[in-house]
């Protein structure tokens, strides 16, 4: 369960910082919008429906996010049940109510997901190219859906069979199939690009604890 879930995430963060902007124009030559900047963070708010086999309805689970390339990904859920796990360079974290860290991830498989992250919040395409296939189209006007097919030397070819992103300035929704016939559908809302330093809310669950 905790590997699925970092893959998760980690995908979440891949797509969302690789193809996020601000209020800025997408990039014509390339459809995919500019990767946020070292002084900026990403704030917003998510769903996860999760469809599983046996399952008639998706399991929900809803909360927020915030992703800068100076810190790290926050991942907060507030439905059903609380929880907030932190990725950044010094690991993978789960803080606890009272303000705990826990690591719940290590090894080489962990330090290659938090890299992968790292470098994609860095604007480095090249990591997620060498990852995947990319298949880019332009929907209609401003809008875009890009597929990602995994290679076959890829981290994440045995848990995903195929990702498609879809928004405009945003990404807007996410939906990752697996090899088996689960599904996962995310859709991402209220996002706000701000400039740092971060909000003291936010800035505390990192491991320094203080804005950048």
């Amino acid at each position: 369960m905790i590997r699925r879930f970092l893959v998760l995430i980690t995908l979440c963060a891949i797509v969302i910082v690789g193809l996020s902007t601000g209020q800025r124009a997408l990039h014509a030559e390339t459809v995919k919008p500019a990767p946020l900047d070292q002084n900026e963070y990403l704030h917003g708010t998510f769903e996860l429906a999760r469809h599983l086999d046996g399952f008639e309805e998706p399991l929900l689970s809803r909360g927020e996010f915030v992703i800068s390339p100076q810190n790290g990904l926050i991942w907060k859920t507030t439905f059903p049940f609380p929880g907030i796990t932190v990725l950044e360079d010094d690991g993978i974290f789960t803080i606890t109510p009272n303000g705990y860290r826990n690591a719940i991830a290590s090894g080489s498989e962990t330090r290659q997901f938090v890299r992968m992250i790292s470098s994609v919040l860095s604007g480095n395409w090249d990591t997620l190219q060498s990852q995947f296939n990319i298949a880019e189209n332009i929907t209609q006007s401003n809008t875009w859906e890009v597929v990602l097919t995994p290679s076959t030397n890829s981290a994440v070819a045995t848990q995903v069979n195929r990702i498609a992103a879809s928004g405009d300035i945003f990404v807007k929704t996410v939906t990752i199939k697996k090899p088996s016939s689960d599904q996962d559908v995310i859709t991402f809302d209220d996002q706000v690009v701000g400039m740092l330093p971060l909000p003291p809310e936010f800035a505390k669950l990192f491991t320094d604890g203080t804005p950048e």
